[in-house]
């Protein structure tokens, strides 16, 4: 009797750009991590050192980095791992610093021998702006990896100045920025509607001289129900891609 049963031996590695602890960009990563019912590895990259390339050629015959940093063990578990989930916020319209460091390290696996070629991944943006820019090349950066790109995620969050400390009165704050450019460009680009439920504007509130606003509460992916449920289909996907036959 033949039935398919997951491989349990296979192995998802989750990789977090996200320097937030607990932030929304780790939720999605382990969120689609977890439902591929495959053993699974987190690593969020604001713990370690991971260095940007330095361009020195030196892997090209070796296919291994000679900076001695984190990136040493983490390409070893980039290269036993089934698949690889890469999520990243969007900070200043790109991905974080950690993801790009990262990402340049894995070319250190490209000469020749295309070592990531085969596996199966994922990627998870959050942001609320160049949310698809970062996401298509995340997505890209995988496929010319050899991988197979099984889904990607596009979840939102908090600005900054939610966090900061004086965003609700500060004058260079996203949304008060943003205010300014509605009443100089004479159109409307929806903050309201964003923040509706997080942020509200107070009736003192001067965008140009005397800023006002409240924080009612920080922005979560947990609350973005169709975001969860694309995260969890992406997962099972990638559990999909996994499974083998087992002859019993």
């Amino acid at each position: 009797m033949t039935k398919n049963l997951k491989n349990t031996t296979s192995t998802i590695l989750g990789i977090s750009g996200s320097p937030v602890e607990n932030s929304n960009t780790d939720l999605l990563v382990k969120t689609i991590m977890e439902a591929t019912g495959a053993n699974q590895e987190f690593v969020k990259l604001s713990n370690i050192k991971v260095a940007p390339c330095m361009a020195c050629k030196k892997c090209v015959y070796t296919n291994q980095c000679v900076q001695d940093d984190d990136f040493k063990w983490l390409s070893q578990k980039v290269l036993n791992a089934d698949g690889l989930v890469i999520g990243s916020p969007v900070m200043y319209g790109n991905a974080s610093a950690f993801t790009k460091a990262f990402v340049e390290r894995l070319w250190s696996l490209r000469h020749v021998k295309l070592l990531t070629q085969g596996k199966v991944g994922a990627t998870a943006v959050v942001g609320w702006s160049w949310t698809d820019d970062v996401s298509k090349w995340l997505n890209y950066i995988m496929m010319i990896g050899g991988m197979e790109v099984v889904g990607n995620v596009i979840g939102h969050g908090s600005p900054g100045c939610f966090t900061c400390g004086p965003g609700e009165n500060c004058n260079h704050s996203v949304w008060n920025t943003t205010k300014k450019l509605e009443l100089m460009m004479g159109r409307q680009f929806g903050m309201e509607k964003i923040y509706e439920g997080y942020m509200k504007e107070l009736p003192d509130n001067n965008p140009m001289t005397n800023p006002s606003y409240k924080i009612l509460k920080c922005i979560s992916v947990k609350d973005q129900l169709e975001v969860m449920e694309k995260a969890l289909d992406i997962g099972k996907a990638i559990g999909a891609k996994l499974k083998v036959d087992i002859k019993l």
